[in-house]
């Protein structure tokens, strides 16, 4: 492409519109970044910490909660430190530039206000799929910017969607006659994990498979309070797909890893702890003010706590032992039964650990 005017202007077009691409990434970086990294540290307390290593990092659990508070930043810079970001970054705008190049000087070659030139020749429907790719990733990137949800992975999937954009256009724009240019731009701006589903249901139904997710399906995460299809997929990102991974994953790297907050994956495990033993009866329980297995720790605690002279605690005992019985009678069945069910849940390491992250700290 000779470089006359409008080669200059095509130049610093195709600039501007590779720096909007890299603008959310980079502000992540700059501020993003520490304020994500304040949210997770700070809202736990040194005793928190220490609780945390003593359970997942036994090797490496510091001697008291005052080393603790260090080593737990130290862990999140080693494991989540800005440094990850650089090569899928450095990646992420070589392709961007490239495929916002071959789009810019195809689309102003069409409206002939650059010359031709090997940049030029990209056919309309490759220039759609890059196109609607471009508008997938800036929206997302975005939005990940704005809510403080971004890691090198997703960097590399914005990278790979660029990649396939055009291959994935011409797969599909052979079933779309004289709507092939609307149908590769459209399925550039679908979301890649949208257009794998598209390509694996359209395969099950050639060979006949028509209901892939029969099974699995009973204990999946979006059965629990406040989880819904999308943060299912955030969670299936970190290979949390069922209850029970849930209960017993490492909260802290969740957290770090999928970008939500603390309280509401630790709430989240309380919830799937309490679903292995209740399954679907947990929900008929939230009424009695159990939702999961922290709730369940503190009613058996007042329930053991029979020695006590305070008239307060002798009366928190008295209406323990009441929810106990009301409980068993919802259940239909015994207060053995169900007091052993709750025993199982409040003496279950992860519950106790649990309990101890969520207690706030006297002060």
């Amino acid at each position: 492409m000779p470089w006359t005017d409008h080669g200059k202007i095509a130049g610093a077009l195709v600039l501007i519109v590779t720096l909007a691409l890299m603008l959310p990434m980079l502000r992540y970086l700059r501020s993003g970044w520490g304020a994500k990294r304040l949210d997770i540290i700070d809202g736990l307390s040194g005793e928190a910490r220490l609780a945390y290593f003593q359970m997942f990092n036994r090797t490496n659990s510091p001697a008291n909660a005052g080393d603790a508070v260090g080593a737990f930043e130290d862990l999140y810079k080693h494991w989540f430190g800005r440094r990850y970001f650089l090569w899928p970054g450095v990646l992420f705008f070589v392709v961007g530039f490239l495929s916002v190049a071959l789009a810019v000087s195809g689309g102003l070659h069409r409206l002939d206000s650059i010359d031709g030139g090997p940049l030029c020749n990209l056919p309309d429907n490759a220039i759609y799929a890059l196109a609607g790719a471009y508008l997938w990733v800036a929206d997302d990137h975005i939005s990940r910017a704005r809510r403080l949800d971004f890691s090198p992975a997703d960097v590399h999937w914005a990278t790979l969607r660029f990649i396939i954009a055009i291959p994935m256009g011409y797969a599909f724009v052979g079933w779309a006659g004289d709507k092939a240019g609307f149908v590769a731009f459209a399925l550039g701006a679908f979301p890649l994990g949208t257009l794998i589903s598209m390509i694996q249901r359209g395969f099950r139904k050639v060979i006949g498979d028509t209901d892939p997710d029969k099974e699995g399906a009973h204990d999946s995460v979006i059965r629990l309070q406040g989880v819904n299809s999308s943060i299912a997929e955030r969670l299936a990102n970190e290979d949390i797909t069922t209850i029970p991974q849930f209960a017993y994953c490492d909260p802290v790297r969740l957290v770090m890893r999928s970008n939500l907050s603390f309280n509401f994956v630790t709430d989240c495990m309380s919830q799937a702890l309490a679903w292995i033993y209740f399954e679907t009866h947990l929900a008929e329980l939230r009424v009695m003010g159990l939702r999961g297995a922290v709730e369940f720790k503190y009613l058996i605690d007042e329930i053991d706590d029979l020695d006590s002279e305070d008239p307060a605690a002798r009366a928190c005992q008295a209406a323990a032992a009441a929810t106990l019985q009301a409980l068993a009678v919802k259940l239909d069945m015994t207060t053995d039964t169900v007091q052993n069910a709750l025993r199982q849940i409040a003496e279950d390491p992860f519950t106790i650990f649990l309990q101890e992250v969520w207690t706030t700290p006297e002060t």
